[in-house]
């Protein structure tokens, strides 16, 4: 009697979560079929159909999308067959790639036909037989072709970085960029091809640029915390090298806190293999801050006539009075700052600007006593307590590094 009873609780079950799916199914099936993914509307329109044989939404639109999913994309592979045989460049290799795909989605329609329900209404009887392949060979066959063309595209990219490097002694940064962009290239066709994780390795290192951080704080404030976001900025860039100490006659020397005129110095006595390639130089230069206080107290009086209700069949008219305060306040901040990046070596500039930043506050709030309903038009927007002042400080200081991080976006590649 207890098998029963589960088995009955199970089918209810199951009953009830089916109703819900195949509804579901359908939805994508739609969403699919009008964003002209037709072989995704198929396979959603065959599964709403196997939770529930005789919706007939689900069969109309299965019927409507099988054929184009097969047509239209049939049709494809043959235009990007043109196109990608025999192999020309690169171009061919990613055309091959989506021939292989579709083949494949294609054939997803295909593993869904076995499950197809037998109890389906269909108008065309003749349908499923008429959008019925084996792509087998097709797949086999165009698996085989990427496989050769990404090896052909990978020893492409593999000849062209090595080419670059080969052309001088001594590569210049800009140049290992270029090989290491290339070698990734390589790498994304065939997996370590000729061991180009090692190459990737080695030209990501010799393309960095050396940089030392430097600054100079001419203000009473403390910008530490901006300090440390520029640094993160600048070396979030892959070809970038945070550079903060060196050795000097066997004594360590923090850069960090050194003049940029001395760190030039180092670099210049040392001009075959420079410790730094350029100094990213920070003058805080001039910080004024005027703190957020109230500026103006406005009074405010004013009463209107509401009705109040007496009993259950009878109102007043009263009247009602708000009085009280609007309160402005305002504060701002300015910061201004010179940046400047240099070359180590030779000392010319590539960048020296002057950064200067303001940070205006304005808010108004509201003190009251009476009734709410009694406030003057436009007053129920204000708070009626005092708003948490913002931090002057950091909100100039944001002002100022959205700027320097265009600075760095257009200096350093990534």
């Amino acid at each position: 009697m207890k098998k029963i009873l589960l088995l009955c609780i199970s089918l209810i079950l199951s009953n009830s979560i089916s109703g819900q799916n195949h509804r579901e199914y359908n939805r994508d099936a739609n969403k699919a079929f009008k964003e002209r993914d037709y072989i995704n509307a198929t396979i959603y329109s065959i599964k709403s159909l196997q939770v529930k044989n005789n919706f007939k939404t689900a069969a109309k639109l299965f019927e409507r999308s099988i054929s184009l999913a097969n047509t239209n994309n049939l049709s494809k592979i043959t235009r990007l067959v043109d196109q990608a045989v025999p192999y020309k460049d690169e171009q061919s290799a990613i055309q091959m790639k989506e021939i292989y795909t579709t083949y494949n989605r294609l054939n997803q329609i295909q593993s869904e036909l076995l499950y197809f329900p037998q109890k389906v209404k269909l108008k065309n009887k003749n349908i499923i037989a008429e959008n019925t392949y084996d792509f087998t060979n097709e797949i086999n066959n165009s698996k085989n072709l990427l496989n050769e063309y990404n090896n052909i595209t990978a020893e492409n990219f593999y000849d062209e970085g090595n080419l670059i490097l080969s052309q001088s002694d001594s590569p210049t940064k800009d140049e290992y960029r270029k090989a290491y962009r290339l070698y990734v290239k390589s790498d994304s066709y065939v997996d370590n091809y000729e061991n180009v994780k090692e190459l990737i390795k080695k030209t990501l290192e010799l393309g960095k640029v050396k940089i030392a951080i430097t600054k100079k704080n001419y203000t009473n404030n403390n910008f530490n915390r901006l300090h440390d976001q520029i640094r993160d900025k600048i070396f979030e860039r892959r070809f970038t090298k945070n550079i903060t100490s060196t050795l000097v006659n066997e004594v360590p020397i923090n850069l960090q806190d050194s003049d940029p005129g001395y760190i030039k110095s180092l670099v210049q006595s040392d001009s075959k293999d420079p410790i730094i390639d350029e100094i990213f130089e920070l003058v805080y230069i001039n910080f004024t801050i005027n703190n957020i206080k109230v500026i103006n107290s406005i009074p405010f009086r004013n009463s209107v006539q509401v009705k109040e209700r007496v009993n259950d069949s009878t109102t007043t008219s009263v009247t009602k009075t708000a009085e009280g305060r609007v309160y402005e306040l305002y504060g701002n901040a300015r910061l201004e700052m010179n940046l400047t990046i240099s070359d180590a070596l030779y000392g010319n500039s590539f960048i020296d600007e002057k950064i200067s930043k303001y940070y205006e506050y304005k808010n108004s709030y509201i003190a009251y006593k009476g009734d709410k309903r009694a406030l003057p038009k436009g007053y129920l927007r204000y708070s009626t307590t005092r708003p948490v002042d913002p931090n002057l400080q950091l909100q100039v200081e944001e002002k100022a590094l959205n700027r320097i991080k265009e600075i760095i976006k257009s200096r350093y590649e990534n």
